[in-house]
């Protein structure tokens, strides 16, 4: 057992790495704001502070680690701390970096480790959207690691993640709509096809490649082991629920013409898929069944969830409003 950082370890996939490194024996400390408190508080050692203010990430300087796994590092000048900061002091640098990285290849699928392109460069009038100001963030972070030789890291790139108290509400955009029982609107009838990564096997993966000595050096994709479509999410979904969904399938242009924002992310990812061989094969890495682990976290959305609702949904008068209009719009085609 060792001596653990996770520099932000207080919410979703990061609260769940936490746990299973407790569960295993190891000695945990969190660097966190100290917004969330969960159950495991008391059991870590908590430095409190923002990552972004250099004082407070330098109360970590001169400790000993034998690992520490930053989710919270976004660019380069972020990693570069990071090494300064633990140089000679720390056993791994285990950085979360995103599967984003692939929109800089070729998108041939799956995508494997070797696929992305460090020498890329975005559109000059997008290169400073939120998209590829992240993406270009995480590629130029990565490139750092490599360049460097002082401290032994590893890189995960998850895809979208999902599981209970996903602070991103990706997921409950769809459960939302499904059990306030009105019409939901799908993107092209949900023929799009990907993998998402479960939080709880996400966490375990980390863990995996922490404790492998192999996997210095390398980078790996964390991501569920079946391929499946947004039809088939919205169904298992409806399924755990016990409802019967009114689906209304639409194409993505007409979604263009409509006047409110559709904001659903799994509409958007068009056969985007990441390759698990690598870790499975390095790391001994499995996940657990889809539709398990979807029912879990569905249900955990229906009984235990308090927050705020899902992205769009103070519009979803104008969404059912729009489903009615469409449906009878296209009626007369049949």
């Amino acid at each position: 057992m060792g001596s653990v950082l996770v520099i932000g370890g207080t919410t979703f996939f990061g609260k769940a790495i936490v746990e299973q490194l407790l569960q295993q024996g190891h000695q945990v400390t969190v660097f966190s704001r100290g917004q969330q408190q969960p159950a495991f508080f008391d059991q870590v050692t908590h430095v409190k502070g923002d990552r972004g203010q250099a004082e407070d990430f330098g109360q970590l300087g001169g400790r000993s680690f034998d690992a520490v796994i930053d989710n919270i590092a976004y660019t380069a000048v972020d990693v570069r701390q990071a090494l300064e900061l633990f140089k000679g002091n720390i056993g791994r640098y285990i950085f979360t970096s995103s599967a984003a990285s692939y929109y800089t290849a070729t998108m041939t699928m799956p995508s494997k480790e070797p696929d992305v392109d460090f020498g890329f460069k975005p559109p000059e009038e997008e290169k400073d959207t939120p998209l590829w100001t992240y993406t270009m963030g995480k590629i130029d972070s990565e490139h750092t690691l490599f360049e460097q030789t002082d401290i032994p890291f590893t890189i995960i790139r998850p895809p979208v993640v999902l599981g209970p108290e996903d602070v991103t509400l990706r997921g409950y955009f769809y459960f939302q709509r499904l059990m306030d029982g009105k019409p939901l609107l799908i993107n092209n009838g949900g023929v799009q096809s990907f993998r998402l990564a479960y939080s709880h096997d996400l966490a375990k993966g980390y863990l995996l490649a922490m404790n492998s000595d192999k996997a210095a050096g390398q980078v790996y994709n964390l991501a569920q082991g079946e391929v499946v479509t947004l039809k088939k999410l919205i169904d298992l979904s409806a399924e755990a629920l016990d409802v019967k969904p009114e689906l209304v399938s639409v194409p993505t242009e007409v979604f263009k013409q409509t006047e409110f924002e559709y904001p659903e992310t799994y509409g958007n990812m068009i056969n985007f898929m990441l390759d698990n061989s690598k870790a499975e094969s390095e790391l001994g890495y499995t996940t657990t069944s889809f539709k398990d682990w979807l029912t879990s976290t569905v249900h955990w959305y229906r009984d235990e969830y308090q927050g705020k609702d899902s992205a769009g949904y103070e519009h979803r008068d104008r969404e059912v409003k729009f489903a009615n209009w469409f449906q009878q719009a296209t009626s007369k085609w049949e």
